[in-house]
């Protein structure tokens, strides 16, 4: 303000003064107008006051899927004591990666105290954590010779200012692990122990106060003794999926990496053994350690699922190989689910060690070969570079195979659960009803 002030100023000054000298009417006649115009501008700007905006923002859901879209309402109050009059300008600023598919998120014009004004609007939004930076707003005098930046109080909630976009998930059927050790609560991983279960173990002569349901008839008929039957237990496991997160093992495709894929494959894989009633954890490892406490139920899932909205892929120095990662937060001898592309020789062989400590370990791969397939770099080295890239993925896969991994080798423009039953030899895939 004091420099719009003070180019009217000077120049009526300077046309003042040079009037007086000249003793020339016209000059001082001319200076007469910007005069007036400054001490009219600096009474109008003494008593500018910008006004309080109070905002109100409604989302018709806080937690989506990728790529779905949120519909957003937003209220613009004055307070009906506020003295202002003029034209006020407020702008909802969107979080930084979505994008405005429909409506207007800013407002301009005359807003009279007591009044208010609703923005509506439609965010897309892709994976994530989004929250809203917060609300510009801009007031003008009733001339338009002075503004200024209003007092806003944005009476919004914490929810109504963040909104989770979790990746999208497969639907899976029943993934057989067998880890070394189960936890006492039942549940659907087989136990290797007799007892009672659905599938056949093994029998055993008859003990006084065996239930009468479970023996043998048959063998009894042949060996006139009295046999019992014993089935399976089923009990409940421990589950640590494991996602990478370095970016030296991804790679961009055309709109998304394949880092994308892997953080859906890990909520897919996730959302099926918590919903097997197993125990399940998950680490994130590649930008910091992002570690969930393993738990059960749908809160827990929620809880994966929030955390994998907020990973990426990341270059840190000291996560570059998979020797500096925290094993002790995984349960002794339980079931580890690794989701990661490998890198080199030195993945490999750290796998391998966590076979030999006892984990049982189920790797998913993730790979892009139809769309590498697909480019248009079709020259003789490039099409050996991807042969020689596709035997030393393959070497590795052998290599953890047969160290006693089982391993699913996914290309992500398939569905997860055919490479699931293709690799595994079980039927996985179950359609929605």
């Amino acid at each position: 303000m004091q420099r719009r002030l003070f180019l009217p100023l000077v120049l009526g000054l300077w046309v003042l003064i040079a009037g007086l000298l000249l003793r020339h009417a016209g000059l001082l006649i001319v200076s007469a107008p910007l005069l007036l115009f400054t001490c009219i501008l600096a009474i109008v700007s003494l008593r500018f006051e910008p006004p309080a905006v109070r905002i109100r923002r409604r989302l018709s859901r806080q937690r989506v899927m990728e790529g779905e879209e949120v519909d957003v309402t937003t209220e613009i109050e004055i307070p009906f004591a506020d003295p202002y009059r003029g034209k006020i300008s407020v702008i909802d600023r969107i979080p930084t990666k979505a994008s405005l598919l429909d409506g207007e998120n800013q407002y301009l014009g005359e807003l009279l105290p007591g009044d208010s004004a609703v923005l509506q609007y439609t965010l897309h939004l892709p994976r994530g954590v989004h929250r809203f930076p917060g609300v510009r707003a801009l007031a003008w005098s009733t001339w338009a010779w002075a503004g200024g930046t209003g007092t806003v109080e944005e009476e919004s909630t914490d929810e109504a200012s963040l909104i989770v976009a979790r990746p999208r998930t497969t639907a899976l059927g029943a993934i057989p692990i067998r880890p070394r050790r189960t936890r006492a609560f039942a549940g659907t991983v087989k136990a290797n122990r007799g007892g009672q279960g659905l599938s056949f173990h093994s029998s055993r002569s008859y003990v006084p106060g065996d239930d009468v349901r479970r023996i043998n008839w048959r063998a009894y008929a042949r060996q006139e003794t009295l046999i019992v039957n014993e089935y399976e237990l089923e009990r409940m496991a421990d589950v640590s999926i494991v996602v990478d997160a370095r970016l030296l093992a991804h790679f961009r495709l055309d709109h998304e990496t394949t880092f994308d894929h892997a953080v859906r494959a890990a909520a897919s894989l996730a959302s099926h053994f918590l919903h097997a009633g197993n125990i399940v954890g998950l680490l994130v490892y590649g930008d910091i350690i992002r570690w969930v406490f393993p738990g059960t139920g749908k809160v827990q899932e929620r809880r994966i699922h929030d955390q994998l909205a907020a990973s990426f892929a990341a270059d840190r120095e000291v996560f570059e190989d998979l020797t500096n990662m925290p094993t002790r937060l995984f349960p002794p001898r339980s079931q580890l689910v690794f989701v990661s592309p490998l890198v080199d020789e030195e993945d490999v062989e750290v796998i391998a060690q966590l076979i030999d400590r006892g984990y049982s370990l189920l790797l998913v791969s993730p790979h892009a070969t139809a769309w590498e397939t697909e480019q248009v770099d079709s020259t003789d080295a490039a099409a050996t570079a991807r042969r020689i890239a596709a035997m030393k993925r393959s070497l590795y896969l052998d290599t953890l195979a047969r160290a006693g991994a089982r391993v699913v080798s996914w290309d992500v423009a398939e569905p997860l659960a055919y490479a699931i039953e293709r690799d595994l030899g079980v039927s996985v895939y179950r359609r929605h009803a």
